[in-house]
């Protein structure tokens, strides 16, 4: 019985003192935005935003949650916050965000440098977005030239699958929407399946 009140003692003293139970419950987001055609600035209907968010504590511990939704009409989400708990007080939270929707080049943009990728988003100057929760993010969604970017922005899409198991689960429009385009690039066999 001791142990049990000496527990709710600590809870009760971390809850009253403004620290709270922070260090414990570990979020991100939420994240709202619009997604537009880089060309002609018109709203993308349709496109999926998904978030994968890990626990990190010097590197990646493992799953924490994901989210996905679409863009409404307006081209324009709310990404709810993700959240998860870890008894460590130094996790922390990583997140990877991609914007992807068939015969559009995804957010992050391709490059492995920053002109690289401000050739494909004009204006774009690194990972700026997703940072603030009060932030109104503008991703800009060009259209491939070549068959390389196209499967390239496949491969960045995919990759939210490829660090936990637990995102097929989540992410089920994104995973539909991944498989889709390999399939009309020509791709035999499907991600999750």
């Amino acid at each position: 019985m001791k142990p049990i009140l000496a527990a709710i003692s600590i809870i009760l003293i971390l809850t009253t003192h403004g620290w709270g139970l922070d260090f414990l419950f570990h979020s991100a987001g939420p994240y709202k935005g619009k997604v537009v055609d880089l060309e002609t600035g018109e709203p993308i209907e349709g496109a999926v935003v998904a978030g994968v968010w890990g626990l990190e504590f010097g590197f990646t511990k493992g799953f924490c949650d994901a989210k996905e939704v679409l863009t409404d009409k307006r081209g324009e989400f709310t990404l709810p916050k993700a959240w998860c708990f870890d008894p460590s007080p130094f996790a922390g939270i990583g997140e990877h965000i991609i914007v992807f929707k068939p015969g559009y080049l995804g957010y992050p943009p391709l490059g492995s440098s920053p002109e690289e990728r401000e050739t494909r988003w004009p204006g774009f100057q690194g990972q700026e977005l997703f940072k603030d929760t009060k932030q109104y993010n503008i991703i800009k969604l060009g259209r491939p030239k070549t068959r390389w970017e196209r499967e390239n922005t496949l491969a960045d899409a995919g990759s939210s699958f490829a660090t936990f198991d637990e995102s097929f689960k989540k992410l089920p429009i994104l995973l539909k929407m991944v498989n889709e385009e390999r399939r009309d690039l020509g791709y035999r066999d499907e991600i999750g399946k």
